[in-house]
């Protein structure tokens, strides 16, 4: 305690200084928490993909897979179960009002039944053909809840009676963490049978489970080579290829801690800097220190002390305002556009901002920690050091 009055003497010295390196390490460490975040995120989406579960998607640009191909797929061997959908866009009200349902077959509850939907919620929805259920982030978006209308304008899924998609809300269900922006989902043959004749039997993309986890990439390209020579190739991805960011070729997560690593090493040069700085100014104070009985353990204590302060506040509000940041993005976008992945604030990543940071004052403070261990204490108080 009988340091605090020094510090804070130390730090008020240069108050602008003291502010500016203040903020410059809350900035890098608002970096740091979005960044290591990022990776916690990409972390718990990995680890929630099934290994029973493979996404087919046309190979090349159309207008859809034909309704029929589900079929032929859940007839390979193999294959468990099979679902598929399609997805009805729009706008709601106003055109920049994007907004989109995803039209399900009556089978995917039973190929996601890790979606946290009821089977009770699955049922109501298959039973009112113009039923939707919509997750909390967009019943928040649209101020909807059970029994409202949200109509969807579509000019890309055009009804053939020409009016307009008005779905019926069923429930307000919970969010899955990988679709930050929320979703609904809806009834695919009620949205099948509204198309005009010719654009009917069309899916976006097919859904299939497998009876055995470890043949799950040996039957994803099974069904590529089935439909090979097809007037709609397919290109199948295994789930867990999916929701793995690093499969595309980038290693996000490995770039995300090289920018965290970037922004340590900016406030290491801005905090050992200062340190050194305000340490060469007073060097006549730390000899004074010094002959009045503070030991050289004393005195290295005051310097680590001293850069710790700005260190540990501006980390702990750096990762605060990255918590806040997180937290809000998603009011940011329009409704129904939908938001990238968001950070993942986890009590490890306080750990860490707290351990980076204290590692941080601890190297900042060690050459001007040395340098007034060998200073001559004659030499300062006569002013001649430098």
């Amino acid at each position: 305690m009988r340091f605090l009055p020094l510090i804070w003497a130390a730090v008020m010295r240069k108050p602008v200084r003291t502010i500016l390196t203040l903020l410059s390490v809350m900035v890098a460490f608002t970096l740091f928490g979005i960044t290591i975040g990022m990776n916690a995120t990409f972390d718990k989406v990995a680890a929630s993909a099934h290994d029973d579960r493979i996404f087919t998607n046309q190979r090349f640009f159309g207008t859809g897979m034909p309704r029929a191909q589900a079929g032929q797929t859940a007839q390979l061997p193999g294959i468990a179960q099979v679902a598929y959908f399609d997805v009805l866009s729009g706008y709601h009200e106003n055109q920049r009002n994007r907004a989109f349902a995803l039209m399900a077959s009556e089978n995917y509850g039973k190929v996601f039944p890790d979606w946290p939907i009821t089977s009770a919620e699955w049922d109501m929805l298959h039973k009112t053909r113009d039923g939707v259920l919509v997750s909390r982030i967009q019943a928040e978006h649209w101020h909807l809840k059970p029994g409202d209308i949200f109509t969807i304008v579509s000019p890309q899924n055009k009804r053939a009676d020409g009016k307009a998609w008005d779905l019926k809300v069923l429930a307000v269900v919970p969010d899955l963490a990988y679709m930050t922006g929320g979703f609904m989902v809806g009834n695919y043959e009620y949205f099948n049978k509204a198309l005009p004749l010719g654009k009917q039997d069309k899916i976006g993309q097919i859904l299939t489970q497998v009876s055995d986890p470890s043949q799950t990439a040996a039957i994803a390209q099974q069904i590529d080579n089935h439909f090979a020579n097809s007037a709609t190739a397919t290109l199948s991805t295994t789930e867990k290829a999916a929701l793995d960011i690093s499969s595309n070729g980038l290693d996000l997560a490995t770039l995300d801690r090289k920018i965290a690593l970037a922004g340590m090493f900016m406030v290491l040069f801005l905090t050992a800097n200062g340190i050194a700085q305000s340490v060469r100014e007073r060097l006549a104070e730390f000899a004074t220190l010094k002959t009045i009985g503070f030991t050289d353990r004393s005195v290295v204590l005051l310097v680590f002390m001293e850069a710790a302060l700005p260190c540990l506040l501006g980390a702990a509000l750096g990762v605060g305002l990255a918590a806040v940041l997180s937290s809000q993005l998603p009011r940011l976008f329009p409704p129904g556009q939908g938001t990238p992945p968001l950070p993942t604030m986890t009590v490890m990543l306080f750990v860490w901002a707290a351990v980076c940071a204290s590692i941080v004052a601890l190297v900042s403070a060690a050459l001007p920690a040395l340098r007034l261990k060998r200073m001559d204490i004659a030499t300062a108080l006569s002013g001649r050091a430098t």
